[in-house]
């Protein structure tokens, strides 16, 4: 009995394993046989991966097949080599009896691209991080010397790089081992690199993504987001009787559940650095992700996002069609992804064996299909619309004692609203692409000349927010849609003076402080604005300019045509001395800032206006995103207690015509004023003092608050305008405050060039410090002197 017991066992453990391995055998699910395309592709990008271990010497069956392929490519296609260009370990150290094997490994692969016609780039996977940062740096010298420059991305073993495909495309070309891999085997990594930081990696890949809103994105990353294969924990039935059964799968098991290879989904930085990159991929509705490093081919679709894995360029293993598997095939190969002028696109995998495609499937529809839906057009001038219902504004007496009054009464007030046409508005607008930041729901527009505007609701995605703060590394948007907590966040939003942006540009243009033309309109669903109606229309919108490059008509004086991002700002004034901020600029558009309570300053909220003065040029800032002036964020009895309790929280302190916590207040943009205040004594801060409080009189005031809708006019502008000038009497005292809190600590930033740096001791025990370079001729070149 005990014997029989035993055999049923292992029979039926064995069924299970059976029916749960990978296998060697091509799958393919509920394929939809297209159409054929009657249109020519605008390009084409060729995909092989982990093509470096040649075949006895030969060319793997992969790459030869690929040769045959590339006769059909022209100039504008693009060859992509996903990595693990070179195995076992890259190219090893000079004195490496492998290292010939290595280089011959790669020349194989040369050879090849240099018979293509149009661009090659080679991206590195983990083996080709197995010799070290050296052993990448000499795969991507080789590399460039055969090919030319920008072939091998991202340079000098860095995170990622952006490449302009067309006007449509952008390819996004990240180095997942530069994430994954233990940095303190690798002391000299990012001395070469503008990213220094996981999180700052993050920061940019995110950018990026939102900036290419309304175009195709291709991520070509080694690692892949979804597999299907043994990196995904999916391992074939010869894999689980390795080194003998029983063994072999609690060995896979414990791989897969461990994480202990950082080859594997498992592992933490490998999970870690996918469930950023899909949830920061969800902000745009058209990502491809392209790979390699699983050793056969798969199409995957999950979380509505593509997955293409090429990584039989020189080995083959086992893989199963599940979770979002669309089609698996464990033989050499590769997919050619083909893109069509309207916006469509398809790949085809072809097997090495024949050249013959094995499958092929749309990847995204055409961005040009019609809808049926036919949108009536609005006869009035205008229509009277709130931001809100009266049901979202109506709350109890205990909602209220936790979460005050706020502006929330002024959120379900119908205002007179003038109705926007996209056809007519500004001579015919054409929406480009989604915009937004945390909350704010943005759609770009652009004329036929390409000057471009915005429309930003006034009523905020409570959603997004919350995705953004709180989630970012998991995609929960949809999960808190007509939910209590979103409900409650749509509400903590009504903190904020709705109308706000039109005063504070009124008043920034009699203070002279630059900004962004606005104005209230009601945008209706129209044919206009195409596929992006499903999001936006039927609304109160803030219409403004959008500060791009070649807008001269933004400011006058010697603008250069350039403005910039804080970022591209701090690396321009740390290149040489001959770029410099405008001090008295930004110290008067901080105490704005500080006048009328406006506390999310963060770096992002500034963009920098370039002039050429005396030989300098000279940066100028130009804040933007004005939503927070006067709010009453801290209203209630939740965030009136979290401002003493949560340091973090003290921005948030309601408007009042004192600013008792300076500190507070200045959280975020606090290291920007380290960072680009350093020349500017006591003296410019008084003159910028009396110069605001100079200018803005009274009639200046009411002229600012004359913007806002006439049905809002009530008692609450009233109050403002006290509290505001209550403020502007006190500024001079919020300045002194601030300026010693910033002056605390005297932090001098040289530039990257050789500068020299003098600290002389004063008899009064004051310290003088001056920085300079060596000019021709033997003059200095003062550049920084402060006592």
């Amino acid at each position: 009995m005990k014997t029989y017991f035993t055999f049923s066992s292992i029979i039926i453990l064995t069924s299970l394993l059976l029916h749960s391995c990978a296998s060697l055998n091509p799958k393919l699910k509920d394929q939809i046989v297209l159409e054929e395309n009657k249109q020519q592709p605008t390009f084409k990008m060729y995909l092989i991966g982990d093509v470096g271990k040649p075949d006895n010497g030969y060319t793997p069956t992969a790459l030869k097949a690929l040769e045959k392929e590339i006769i059909n490519a022209d100039s504008s296609d693009l060859l992509l080599f996903l990595g693990d260009n070179v195995y076992p370990k890259g190219i090893p150290e000079s004195n490496s009896p492998e290292k010939s094997d290595a280089e011959f490994a790669l020349s194989l692969q040369i050879n090849v691209a240099k018979k293509f016609p149009g661009r090659v780039i080679f991206i590195p996977g983990n083996h080709d991080w197995y010799s070290g940062i050296s052993g990448l740096y000499q795969q991507e010298l080789l590399v460039k010397e055969a090919l030319g420059s920008n072939t091998f991305l991202p340079e000098n073993g860095c995170a990622i790089k952006k490449v302009k495909i067309n006007d449509e495309t952008i390819l996004l070309v990240v180095d997942s081992q530069w994430y994954i891999t233990n940095w303190d085997k690798h002391p000299t990594i990012n001395d070469n690199c503008e990213i220094k930081t996981r999180t700052d990696f993050f920061d940019e890949f995110r950018s990026e993504i939102k900036k290419a809103r309304g175009k195709t994105v291709v991520v070509a990353i080694h690692h892949p987001m979804f597999t299907n294969g043994s990196h995904g924990g999916q391992y074939s039935l010869k894999n689980h009787l390795n080194p003998f059964p029983i063994l072999g799968s609690l060995k896979n098991l414990f791989r897969n559940t461990t994480g202990v290879s950082n080859a594997d989904l498992s592992n933490k930085f490998y999970n870690e650095l996918k469930q950023n990159l899909v949830t920061a991929s969800q902000q745009n509705d058209n990502v491809i992700f392209v790979s390699g490093h699983d050793h056969n081919l798969q199409y995957l679709v999950e979380d509505n996002i593509p997955q293409i894995i090429s990584g039989s360029g020189s080995k083959n293993t086992a893989t199963r069609l599940v979770k979002g598997g669309k089609f698996a095939y464990p033989k050499s190969g590769f997919p050619v992804l083909n893109f069509f002028k309207d916006g469509s696109s398809e790949v085809n995998f072809i097997a090495a064996e024949n050249n013959q495609i094995v499958f092929n499937e749309q990847v995204f529809p055409s961005d040009f299909e019609k809808s049926t839906i036919k949108y009536p057009k609005i006869i009035q001038d205008s229509v009277k619309e709130s931001i809100y219902t009266n049901k979202e504004t109506s709350k109890n007496a205990f909602f209220k004692f936790l979460w005050g009054e706020r502006y929330r009464k002024y959120y379900s007030i119908p205002v007179n609203a003038k109705v926007a046409y996209l056809d007519t508005l500004m001579g015919g607008l054409t929406p480009i692409r989604k915009g937004g930041g945390t909350q704010s729901k943005t759609l770009h527009l652009q004329t036929k000349e390409g000057k471009r505007f915005v429309m930003r609701a006034l009523k905020k995605n409570a959603t997004q927010y919350i995705q953004a703060s709180a989630f970012k590394d998991q995609y929960v948007e949809g999960y808190f849609e007509n939910t209590a907590s979103e409900s409650l966040v749509k509400d903590v939003f009504t903190g904020s003076y709705p109308y706000a942006p039109f005063v504070v540009a009124s008043l920034s243009s009699s203070l002279n402080i630059p900004y962004l033309n606005s104005h209230l309109y009601y945008i209706p669903k129209q044919d206009n604005l195409e596929k992006y109606n499903q999001e936006y229309g039927n609304e109160l919108y803030v219409f403004e300019e959008y500060a791009s490059e070649g807008n001269t008509q933004l400011t006058n004086g010697n603008f250069t045509g350039n403005i910039i991002n804080t970022k591209d700002v701090i690396e321009k004034i740390h290149e040489d001395d001959t770029k410099v901020i405008d001090e008295q600029a930004y110290i008067k558009a901080r105490l704005f800032d500080m006048l009328i309570g406006d506390w999310d300053r963060h770096y992002d909220q500034w963009l920098w206006i370039e002039y050429q003065e005396n030989n300098k040029t000279v940066y100028r800032p130009l804040p933007r995103d004005r939503d927070q002036a006067f709010s009453k964020m801290s209203d209630g009895f939740m965030l009136g207690t979290s401002i003493h309790l949560i340091p973090a929280s003290k921005l948030l302190r309601k408007y009042a015509a004192d600013l008792k916590d300076v500190k507070g207040f200045n959280i975020e943009p606090y290291p920007l004023d380290i960072a680009f205040i350093s020349q500017s004594n006591k003296d410019i801060w008084d003159k910028q003092v009396a110069e605001i409080q100079n200018d803005l009189t009274n009639e200046v005031i009411d002229k600012a608050f004359n913007t806002v809708p006439k049905e809002v006019q009530d008692e609450s502008i009233e109050t403002i305008k006290h509290l505001l000038k209550g403020r502007k009497t006190n500024l001079q005292t919020i300045a002194d405050s601030y300026y010693k809190l910033i002056n605390k600590y005297a932090v001098i930033v040289a530039t990257n060039k050789k500068d020299s740096i003098k600290i002389n001791g004063l008899e009064n025990g004051n310290v003088e410090v001056s920085m300079y370079q060596w000019k021709e001729n033997s003059n200095i070149d003062y550049f920084h002197n402060r006592t």
